[in-house]
């Protein structure tokens, strides 16, 4: 029961040392705007009022004469570093300033929230700040009841104080007390009406003799006119002359036992029933706060009883519904989609600011996709604004980065970004590459499954970020099949290697190059892909090493677009095998035999418990095993466990743990729904991972009929690498590479990283050299990149049997014994020097001289914008690199010395002065890298290098130094060269054509290739392709969906996407009814988030179902082909007579002013169902009306049915005016006497602002 949750944790610790501090203030560098330059103040938090003050250094009484204040209820988010608007005004002034010491504080009660922009003396300072404003900030919104009343009225009182202060010092007075008559104004402004005579009435002889008034007597009166006579009395039997309230039996307090019964009668609480006396007990102590009745058996008076129904902790919106609770694993056009138009205006389409943090709002607010309109900017990257208008630009840059860092701190779901482009080619191109810089691994760029008929599920698809973009036509499959195909069929194996060059993988993120793209049903046409991947000529070449300058066997792949080489060498050609015995099949069983050897040895689970320590996988035995390790492990006390795979029932998992001095084990058991796997321990409690039914009994209790108990501490991971012989505990860098400097090749050990507590090296040798890998421990698994695997012995094991560097396998493990032998003979060598000694004598010591140098290779080309930059091509070898900035490096490349190149912009592959080699550097599966055959010319060269006869030397437009291959034999040397000649013919034409394709459709090839699943395109109305999807003005949608082709609409919106966003005529950012395009299926409805009109206001209630993520899933019944949305006998509907009783409200205020309330009751839903279904009499107090007025009516389809209440002011006019609204979707509403939670036109809550309402919801069963 979410009533009796914890409402304030009390400051302990180290928390209230800092929350002191904060009540003492500190001086920081505000910030202001346009205005007025930075400048000192004391800031200082008040935390009786939960407000934040600043005032002038020289200020007397901070508290009194402050320059502003914020409510820490209005606070919406707290930033580190620089990230506001301010910050950016005075960038320059700024610079000496540490990203640490800034702080950003962002609040507000409308879309556009102003920032507050400081700089702290120090880093502890501004820590201290973040931490203890973030900590009161969600005690303050989780604060019970009074305590919030409390606070309110305090601030009311010490204002009054203050504007008499100030009256005061202007008129050399000396009174400062609030006296009756303020009290009265203020009574006033809070629209309570009263005549003079009853207002003194409320006062005693004492008060009325002195005439001013201490803050308890404020309080008392306050409370005393809150509560109209009578009132609980109304409560449950309906007049205010019923002579007793049934749930008290002194008429003066409701005790723990009373309280009980009236929520199992009038609330309808079904989860009472679990609850025993303590609880209840607990929740009233909690919710009073006060220590005289902090007893055995607390009670409520009916003045707190009352308090309690019109308080948040009695919401009408149902708490469970806060959670995701649907089923996320169904196609995307299953589900309504919370989408944004113009996300980046903060006003009007014509004139208003453009902002980033309009981007940052909408992406908090749980909007799943916004929009990007694009046009052509500076520096080669567009702009974004409403084209044609005065609307302010924004950085396209700075956009994408915004959203990066808010896309998923509300939802964990899919976020697409809707771009509207209107940017020339070249401009789309470096978005492109912009899109993949910024987002990594977060951007989707190949489709989940090659093999899949319909779109992914927003769970295969959490935390990517998805494009919705034009699409370049796919090329014709046999426009090129028939020139240069030099052997007569390919490998494989070679195949394989191209593909894997190209980044193929299901899901996965961006690769280094836009030109890496696989696209079978994805990135580019299927047709298109497979001419990219179509192999010319494959065989073993020679290769110059970058770093060594030896020659190695690298395996090359020539396709129509791009020369793959690799250092990983198929065990056929290894073996010596030709590549054209069994037509290939020899490599590719070889190949395939690998990769399911890889698989079996890593750890390839994606589920999130793989990871966890407190998994421990399949224990090899059993339940015994369990018992072993609980055993050892049990001084950790009670709920200390380990989940493990079952040795009983195969697939399913045990929970083992330890409770009153014995273990104990629980079944874990599955469920198939809709194709997907659920787990439980208890029928009623089904989570849709192994991972979240863990963490939520590590803080719920699990109950059964034997037992109950709350997990804890996980049974450590078992250490088994310290029995290895390989294992060297306490050896150090400097000692491994003595010990190992002269044994054989593939000599190695493991000792543990001196840079991180959960970090392994491996050092071993290669040609008289010795390297370090780095292995990462991540939770229970350990990692070398990509590849991980359950324990520190079954990865050396894997590189035991394949290539850890170059070939190079881990074969001769060093004991303790060999080393201290080895590490003997060195000293008594007397070599001194700590180095490495090459056949040449040189040294390859990785010693400190070396630090600043290392060598480089581009990720991507890069051209110097200035004189002291490096130009340099994709591939380029960059040498002698000084990492002496985060940003910017400075190297030697084509004869070009120490120039500035961008960091993000290469990568490292000379790791003579790291502690590791990481393995995207170096590679465990052998480095694979490519470059672009169009535009190559080739020429052939005889070579007098040893071993090497013949040079191929490749140039193309981008390379500043040619790319050499060498060869042992002539015939091989002239097959190549032709090859290589006829492929860059091919890419010549390709490319003509793939640019004239690209004017055509004015959309950049490299645009296209990200375009994986919304492919924007014209509506037609057969021949539809999952991937696309279209989008329609209102208008537009309005006249096909319900005019023409309703029943074609339903069956497009069963497995295709449809957006419907505002008609142009719209300049004033307003917005159109959603709910009858959601209603007939339209998933992507895009509002205008930041106008606070009737249709957002639905909107933020319809998304605030199921978690608030942005997803919810529709309704079962509109699968079904015979549905209908306006036909309320469609099948599947489930119809329901709604009772109401609006009893009563509280606080509501109108901008100050006197007001004259009424509440109109309205269902928006079902054409069928939608209208006002009651409107009350008008009210002529707004302080606290009681109305105890009754409606009910039926709603045929409650699953699209939103209950409004909106609170309107009736003038001396008989115009109404907006005082307060609040949206529930039907379905997520509570029974019985409940509190609606007003908000403003935002939707953001009111101050202790609510209406008490009596709501029933019966389903009628038809007969």
């Amino acid at each position: 029961m979410s009533c009796f949750s914890a409402m304030n944790a009390p400051l302990l610790g180290e928390m209230e040392q800092t929350i002191g501090m904060l009540e003492r203030g500190t001086i920081v560098t505000k910030l202001y705007g346009k205005q007025r330059r930075p400048d000192r103040r004391h800031l200082m938090l008040i935390r009786e009022t939960r407000q934040l003050l600043w005032s002038t250094v020289a200020a007397h009484t901070p508290r009194t004469d402050f320059e502003g204040a914020i409510q820490l209820r209005e606070i919406r988010e707290i930033r580190v570093g620089k990230h506001s608007k301010e910050f950016r005004l005075f960038a320059d002034d700024c610079q000496r300033y540490e990203n640490s010491k800034c702080f950003v504080i962002l609040y507000g009660n409308h879309f556009k929230l102003k920032s507050f922009s400081v700089v702290a003396l120090s880093e502890i300072e501004a820590d201290n700040w973040v931490r203890g404003l973030r900590y009161m900030v969600k005690d303050t919104v989780n604060a019970s009841y009074p305590l919030q009343i409390d606070r309110w009225l305090r601030r009311e009182y010490y204002q009054i104080e203050n504007v008499n202060s100030h009256s005061a010092k202007s008129s050399e007075q000396s009174q400062t007390q609030v006296t009756i008559k303020d009290f009265k104004m203020f009574l006033a402004s809070v629209s309570c009406k009263m005549t003079t005579s009853k207002f003194m009435e409320c006062f005693t002889d004492d008060v009325r003799r002195k005439h001013d008034l201490k803050f308890d007597d404020f309080s008392r009166l306050y409370q005393k006119l809150l509560l109209p006579q009578s009132f609980a009395n109304i409560l449950c039997g309906g007049t205010a002359i019923s002579s007793t309230f049934p749930y008290s039996e002194d008429q003066q307090t409701v005790r723990p036992a009373e309280l009980k019964r009236f929520l199992e009668t009038e609330q309808r609480d079904l989860n009472v029933g679990e609850l025993n006396a303590g609880s209840i007990a607990g929740f009233i102590r909690e919710f009073v706060q006060d220590v005289e009745r902090d007893v055995q058996e607390p009670y409520l008076t009916l003045s707190e009883f009352v308090d309690y129904l019109f308080s948040k902790q009695n919401d009408l919106w149902n708490s469970k519904y806060d959670a995701i609770f649907m089923d996320m694993n169904l196609p995307l056009s299953s589900y309504w989609i919370a989408s944004s138009h113009n996300t980046y205006l903060t006003g009007d389409q014509f004139s208003s600011e453009s902002s980033c943090e309009a981007y940052a709002r909408a992406l908090r607010m749980g909007c799943r996709c916004i929009e990007l309109d694009c046009w052509n900017g500076p520096d080669n990257l567009p702009y974004i604004f409403h084209g044609h208008t005065m609307t302010s630009k924004i950085k396209f840059m700075d956009v994408v980065k915004t959203i990066k860092d808010h896309a998923f701190t509300t939802s964990e779901y899919p976020v697409i970004l809707s771009i509207e482009q209107n940017c020339s080619l070249e401009q789309q191109r470096n978005m492109a590459q912009a899109l993949i810089e910024v987002f990594g691994d977060m951007l989707l760029t190949q489709p989940c499954d090659r093999n899949e008929q319909h779109l992914p599920s927003p769970y295969q698809l959490r935390r990517k970020i998805i494009l919705k973009h034009k699409k370049l036509p796919q090329y014709d499959e046999t426009t090129f099949s028939g020139v240069g195909i030099t052997n007569g069929g390919i490998t494989a194996a070679a195949a394989a290697a191209a593909a894997a060059a190209g980044g193929g993988g299901g899901g996965g993120g961006a690769g280094s190059s836009l030109t890496h793209r696989s696209s079978l049903g994805g990135g580019v046409g299927e047709n298109e892909g497979d001419n990219m991947r179509k192999v010319f000529k494959e065989g073993l070449l020679y290769f110059k090493d970058p770093v060594d300058k030896s020659w190695n066997l690298y395996q090359f792949v020539l396709t129509q677009q791009e020369l793959i080489y690799s250092s990983e060498i198929s065990e056929s050609h290894r073996n010596g095998t030709s590549e054209d015995d069994d037509f290939g099949l020899s490599s590719s069983c070889s190949l395939n035999n690998t990769m399911q050897q890889k698989q079996k040895d890593t750890s390839a689970n994606d589920e999130l418990h793989f990871g966890e320590n407190w998994f421990h996988g399949k224990l090899e035995g059993g339940r015994k095993e369990a018992d072993d390790l609980l055993q050892k492990y049990k001084h950790l006390g009670d709920g200390t466990f380990l989940v493990r795979e079952s040795a009983t029932f195969v697939g399913d998992y045990s929970l083992s743990f330890w409770r009153r001095n014995r273990p104990n084990h629980c079944r874990i058991k599955l469920k198939h729904e809709s194709g997907s796997i659920r787990y439980y321990l208890v029928e009623n409690f089904i989570f849709d991972s192994l991972y979240s039914l863990i963490v939520y009994y590590r803080k719920n209790m699990l109950r059964s009929s034997e037992f109950s108990i709350i997990l804890k501490e996980p049974v450590p991971q078992p250490k088994k690498h310290e029995d290895q012989d390989w294992f060297h505990p306490n050896t150090t860098k400097e000692q491994a590479e003595q010990g190992l400097f002269k044994l054989e090749i593939g000599s190695f050990l493991v000792r543990p990283s001196v840079q991180s507590i959960n970090a392994f090296v491996i050092s071993f040798t290669i040609n008289r050299k010795i390297k370090h890998c780095r292995i990462i421990q991540e939770g229970r698994l350990y990692a070398i990149d990509t590849m991980q695997f359950e324990s520190l012995v079954s990865l050396i094991h894997y590189y035991t049997r394949n290539p850890l560097y170059r070939n190079v396998k881990l074969c001769h493990p060093v004991s303790q014994d060999l080393l201290r032998q080895a590490l003997a003979e060195h000293a008594q060598q007397g070599d001194h020097s700590g180095g490495q000694s090459d056949g040449n004598g040189a040294s390859n010591y990785m010693g400190s001289n070396l630090e600043e140098h290392v060598t480089c290779k581009a990720l991507y080309s890069y051209k110097a914008n200035k004189p002291d930059e490096l130009s340099f091509p994709k591939h380029a070898i960059i040498t002698n690199v000084q990492r002496n900035n985060t940003m910017w490096w400075i190297g030697d490349y084509g004869g070009m010395i120490k120039k500035h190149l961008p960091a993000n912009y290469v990568k490292v592959i000379d790791a003579a002065t790291e502690d590791y080699n990481s393995v995207n550097e170096e590679g465990t599966d052998g480095r694979t890298d490519s470059i672009e055959i169009y535009g190559a010319v080739a020429s052939l060269f005889e070579s007098n290098e040893p071993g090497i006869i013949f040079k191929l030397q490749i140039q193309t437009p981008t390379m500043q130094n040619p790319f050499v291959i060498g060869f042992d034999n002539q015939e091989t040397a002239y097959e190549w060269i032709k090859a290589i000649q006829e492929a860059a013919l091919i890419a010549s034409q390709l490319a003509t054509e793939r640019r004239k394709k690209e004017r055509t459709a004015r959309v950049a090839k490299e645009m296209s290739d990200l375009i994986i699943y919304f492919r924007s395109v014209p509506f037609r109305e057969h021949s539809w392709i999952f991937q696309e999807m279209s989008s329609f003005p209102e208008t537009k949608a309005e006249k096909q969906f319900f005019q023409q082709n309703t029943q074609l609409f339903l069956s497009y919106h069963r497995n295709q996407i449809s957006r419907v966003y505002p008609k142009g005529q719209r300049l004033d950012s307003s917005n159109f009814n959603p709910m009858p395009f959601w209603n007939i299926g339209s998933q992507m409805i895009a509002l205008n988030y930041q106008t606070g009109d009737k249709a957002m206001q639905l909107n933020q209630a319809k998304f605030r179902n199921n978690g608030q993520c942005g997803y919810i899933l529709k309704p079962s019944f509109m699968k079904l082909e015979t549905f209908n949305p306006n036909n309320p006998l469609s099948d599947g509907l489930n119809e329901v007579r709604v009772s109401i009783r609006l009893i009563a409200a509280r606080h509501l205020f109108r901008g100050g002013k006197s007001n004259n309330p009424q509440i109109v009751v309205e269902i928006i839903g079902a054409s069928f169902d939608t209208g006002i279904k009651y409107r009350t009499k008008v009210n002529e107090n707004g302080f606290n009306p009681v109305w105890n007025e009754a409606c009910e009516f039926t709603v045929r389809n409650p699953q699209f049915a939103i209950l409004r209440f909106e609170v309107q002011d009736e003038d001396m006019f008989a115009e109404t005016h907006f005082i307060a609204q609040a949206c529930y979707p039907l379905t997520c509403v509570r029974q019985g006497y409940r509190s609606v939670i007003l908000r403003n036109k935002f939707s953001e809550e009111l101050e202790l602002s609510s209406l008490l309402v009596n709501i029933k919801i019966a389903n009628i069963t038809s007969t």
